[in-house]
């Protein structure tokens, strides 16, 4: 039966109705040829003929309906094993039974996960867990009965709790009596779904990524070009310059602006080498507080007077194995990002042991990130206002970095109140600086 799972929507039904019309014709001919067998034993006979006639006669006659049967017994066999093996569920209840179910096929039970067994003769009620379920599957039995057929996608939930999507056709079929069986088929399509948002969402994701890398372009070649200007602009002003002074501003400001360029060099090939996983570390046993030390010297001549940068009390014997550089430089960037948006206040550097890693963290009282770039400041080309200087690949590299290192990077944040940057490092067992 596995040359049925690959038939389409319009095959499917055509063996359906098919399978009806053969239905209707067997009972059909086996109402006549009973009904004509009857009538020939019985004909002319006086009521004891009669009696001693199906006596005689009642191997040959039991033998005939029998064979009847058995084809009968065959056919409906072969139409469960098909309707069974259709990769659809199939399904018919009677409406003058408060909608119990007559049939139930084996794919239903399967993707439904409630058996035939307890389908057969239970209502949408007794078997579906969700009464919002029930309620709308009512609705549809009764608009097919007005409506003689319905087609619609719809969801459910199982018997285990999984959410399912299908599409659905009821119709409504005679029984010869006042009231007439609903016939469903619906197609589970929940699979197919998923994958169509899977892919609106990365098409979403795409498009959004298209657009940060144009804006990272067009702002890339803004900050090459402004720290450029000015090393090739004062350059010139020192050649025609005399003045002892004027020259050692000029050599001031280049030298700000090549640290700039360089910096902004650096983070593009960091960046590529993270991404090809080329990028080389060398791991050796450091004191935590070293890190933290160093990068407290680095900053404190940096940090303007309405700020306060403070080095938080930690443990001076904890040390870690990892790369004495990578650690530096996640820090640099997140010191550089809390002094660029701390125009007053506190900026605090520090850290703490959890278990069997160490926590740094960052905090700031600065203006603070928007909940809704939380979740994307992280990726690459994105930035927290782009009216601020910097690429936008900063905190891209140090996620990339503290990832590469084993760890975990993230950022507590609320407008107008700061920023805490943390990030996580394993601590090796065992490892001792004396």
């Amino acid at each position: 039966m596995d040359k049925y799972k690959d038939k389409t929507e319009k095959e499917l039904r055509s063996i359906i109705d098919v399978l009806e019309k053969r239905v209707d014709e067997l009972s059909s001919q086996l109402h006549i040829a009973q009904s004509a067998d009857l009538s020939s034993s019985s004909k002319d006979l006086t009521p004891s003929d009669t009696f001693i006639h199906s006596i005689s006669n009642v191997d040959d006659t039991t033998l005939r309906h029998l064979a009847r049967y058995d084809e009968m017994k065959r056919i409906n066999s072969i139409m469960d094993a098909v309707l069974n093996n259709l990769p659809v569920y199939i399904f018919m209840k009677d409406s003058g039974d408060d909608f119990r179910y007559i049939y139930w096929n084996e794919t239903f039970a399967q993707y439904s996960s409630i058996t035939i067994k307890d389908a057969i003769g239970k209502t949408d009620a007794d078997i579906f867990p969700n009464d919002i379920d029930v309620e709308r599957f009512r609705r549809d039995d009764l608009n097919a009965i007005e409506d003689g057929a319905i087609e619609f996608f719809e969801e459910y939930t199982t018997k285990n709790g999984d959410d399912r999507i299908v599409k659905t056709i009821k119709r409504s079929i005679p029984s010869g009596g006042e009231h007439p069986y609903i016939l469903g088929v619906s197609w589970d399509v929940t699979d197919v779904k998923k994958t169509e948002k899977e892919l609106i969402k990365a098409r979403v994701k795409a498009e959004e990524a298209e657009k940060l890398k144009t804006a990272f372009l067009s702002n890339m070649s803004h900050e090459i070009r402004t720290p450029l200007n000015a090393i090739v602009g004062f350059s010139s002003l020192i050649a025609h310059s005399e003045v002892r002074v004027e020259q050692q501003q000029y050599a001031g400001l280049i030298e700000k602006n090549s640290d700039i360029l360089l910096t902004l060099i650096n983070d593009i090939l960091d960046l590529s080498a993270l991404e090809a996983g080329s990028l080389e570390l060398t791991i050796r046993l450091i004191r935590v507080k070293d890190v933290c030390t160093h990068l407290y010297k680095e900053f404190m001549v940096k940090t303007p007077p309405n700020v306060q940068l403070i080095l938080d009390p930690v443990d001076e014997m904890q040390c870690i194995e990892t790369d004495w550089k990578r650690i530096v430089q996640v820090g640099e960037n997140l010191l550089s990002n809390a002094l660029k948006f701390t125009t007053s206040g506190e900026i605090h550097i520090g850290f703490t042991k959890k278990k069997d890693i160490i926590q740094f963290y960052v905090k700031d009282t600065g203006v603070g990130i928007p909940a809704k770039k939380t979740s994307t400041i992280f990726e690459r080309f994105d930035k927290a206002n782009q009216f601020v200087q910097g690429t936008g690949l900063g905190l891209t590299i140090c996620r990339k970095l503290v990832e590469r290192l084993g760890g975990q990077i993230w950022v507590q944040s609320k407008v107008g109140k700061g920023s805490t940057f943390y990030f996580t490092l394993p601590i090796t067992q065992g490892c001792v600086l004396l």
